[in-house]
């Protein structure tokens, strides 16, 4: 759907920028002193939506961490938690269709896993026109599909406070149970915007506090964050009750602006990693 607007729709073009993209995030981290990937196993990873041209780099960032911590064992599935555009209606929605498409390929949707969610909690429902209308979950899936092609998808929209994210949360816990050892979290999720840069970075440092805190209520009460809900949600999880976080990169929106009016949106790549585990350590 944003594929040759946020992306190019060229599969040979878009595998070449992500790779680039991939290498570039590489050679970065080589540089870096005590890398992330030694505080243990990645549990989730929190990666930027917006067009590739504001933050390709960054998501490749939280990417190539994921990749990295598990290369000794693939994730089985990937959970994409996103917001929907939908503010005003709380919920959690789960799609209709079978498979995600991308020009890398059709990506498979775990439809028993989706059921399961939607049968366990009354926040649940299975609609696709919310998934259409946002493009914060098929933002992750060129890289989900050339990273972990293996890997099945379970796209999550969700929107709302405290009570949302831990609803969903609890029944990810419930559904997949020890199966959440073999799963990556991917929070879908901007940072703050404002038109106002000094506003949208000071309002984004607030909310990395609340992250590094553990503090997911606090995350899930920012109504000023499209992707509050599904940020708490996956900090909500039972397996991230033993994790680190670690803010891998930051950017935003300056030099892309067409006009002075137009918002200032901040971005940021991080990773929530257990504590003590080697890199592809089962849970």
């Amino acid at each position: 759907m944003v594929a040759g607007i946020f992306y190019p729709d060229d599969p040979s073009r878009l595998e070449s920028r992500i790779v680039r993209a991939i290498a570039a995030a590489r050679e970065a981290s080589s540089r870096d002193a005590s890398p992330p990937a030694a505080a243990g196993k990645i549990l989730a990873i929190l990666a930027p939506h917006a067009a590739f041209d504001y933050s390709i780099g960054l998501q490749a960032t939280s990417w190539l961490a994921a990749a990295t911590s598990l290369v000794a064992r693939a994730p089985e599935r990937v959970i994409v938690l996103g917001p929907t555009r939908r503010r005003d209606e709380p919920g959690v929605y789960l799609p209709e269709v079978e498979a995600f498409q991308t020009p890398l390929g059709d990506i498979e949707v775990d439809v028993e896993v989706c059921e399961e969610l939607e049968s366990c909690c009354t926040l649940f429902s299975r609609n696709d026109i919310p998934h259409f209308e946002s493009h914060s979950i098929e933002l992750q899936l060129p890289f989900m599909r050339l990273l972990f092609p293996g890997a099945r998808l379970v796209p999550i929209l969700a929107c709302g406070d405290a009570t949302v994210a831990s609803g969903l949360a609890r029944a990810m816990d419930a559904v997949l149970g020890a199966d959440l050892g073999r799963t990556l979290v991917v929070a879908s999720s901007n940072m703050a915007a404002s038109i106002v840069a000094a506003d949208s970075a000071g309002r984004t440092d607030e909310l990395l506090r609340c992250i590094a805190r553990d503090a997911w209520r606090d995350v899930a009460s920012r109504d000023d964050i499209g992707g509050s809900a599904a940020i708490a949600a996956a900090m909500a999880v039972a397996p991230m009750l033993d994790r680190r976080f670690s803010l891998l990169g930051r950017g935003d929106s300056l030099g892309h602006e067409k006009s002075s009016a137009e918002r200032v949106v901040q971005y940021a790549s991080a990773g929530w990693y257990r504590i003590g585990a080697a890199p592809g350590e089962a849970l």
